[in-house]
């Protein structure tokens, strides 16, 4: 029974600018150039995801989120469909993913699943797609679902990275800030908000854009860690998400020690960067002030998503 296992890190959303129509207001003739621009980080936390192939008469889809059945995982079921369309076999497929971040708080968890099954099918498969395809199926996935837009090119990419102009792998254009590799995340999350609803709202889009596009410039103009934080940080006040207790963490994080901190896009939860010397001070005081919240301190994955 044909198998193989891939790894995807989770990426963290700073700030972001919808860009899934066109200027004019229609929708991109290819729909891979919808997407959006903005920044983020790319955890060594992440998703790994089995795949077990066995020939079948038709073919059929069960997916696992840490031993349970997950129906709620739409991403992964549109992913690995269309790669079973594309692979003009029948199979039984089971699809394991093993999640080491919250789901639905801004943690790019939907992207990490369908990439990190993506690539443990094709290979399994042996479908001999490049990476910008596999990357291409899961980006499509996430739009349709609406659980994302830009996602996946930054797992692909890894680093603190800046997405310059939108779309998905191939199309986009990726930078990543210069930094250390000793630089730490460290992150807590309350909860979820959802994404979906979060984008079907048109007053909200418009500030989005708003905040995201001066959010962008000035950022660009001055690619560091502090700045980048700062600018995301405004960003996020600007978009009027947060909740009193978030904005509480937000400053704490700042307090103990962190270059900057902000919320995740979309999410009840916010992520800092650290000097690896402060990063435990950081973490250690907001688990004694916030003992509810789900907490932890990561590398930054540099590699991006691939086969184990």
């Amino acid at each position: 029974m044909p198998e193989a296992t891939a790894f995807s890190p989770a990426g963290i959303s700073s700030f972001f600018e919808i860009r899934d129509k066109r200027p004019d207001g229609r929708p991109f003739r290819n729909p891979a150039r919808a997407g959006a621009r903005g920044g983020g980080l790319v955890t060594s936390r992440g998703i790994v995801t089995r795949i077990r192939l066995r020939p079948a008469s038709r073919s059929r889809i069960s997916i696992r989120i840490d031993g349970k059945v997950a129906p709620e995982a739409r991403t992964s079921l549109s992913t690995i469909s269309e790669l079973l369309r594309l692979s003009g076999q029948n199979y039984e497929v089971t699809a394991e993913h093993r999640v080491s971040v919250p789901i639905g708080s801004g943690y790019g968890a939907s992207a990490a699943g369908a990439l990190s099954a993506a690539l443990a099918f094709s290979e399994a498969a042996d479908l001999g797609m490049s990476m910008n395809q596999i990357g291409t199926v899961v980006h499509l996935a996430e739009i349709a679902n609406g659980t994302g837009l830009g996602t996946v090119g930054p797992l692909l990419t890894g680093g603190f990275v800046i997405t310059k102009k939108s779309g998905g792998p191939g199309i986009a254009v990726i930078d990543r800030l210069s930094v250390s590799q000793r630089l730490k995340v460290v992150s807590a999350c309350f909860g979820p908000i959802s994404t979906k609803a979060a984008l079907r709202s048109s007053s909200l889009r418009k500030k989005v854009n708003r905040l995201g596009n001066s959010t962008f410039r000035s950022i660009v103009k001055d690619p560091r860690p502090y700045t980048f934080m700062k600018a995301s940080k405004a960003f996020a006040y600007g978009l009027g998400l947060m909740t009193a207790r978030t904005a509480r963490l937000i400053e704490l994080m700042e307090t103990s020690g962190a270059v900057g901190a902000t919320q995740n896009m979309l999410g009840q939860a916010a992520h800092a960067v650290a000097e690896e010397d402060m990063a435990n001070t950081v973490l250690r005081n907001v688990k004694k002030r916030f003992p509810e919240a789900r907490t932890f301190t990561c590398d930054l994955d540099f590699t991006g998503a691939r086969l184990l």
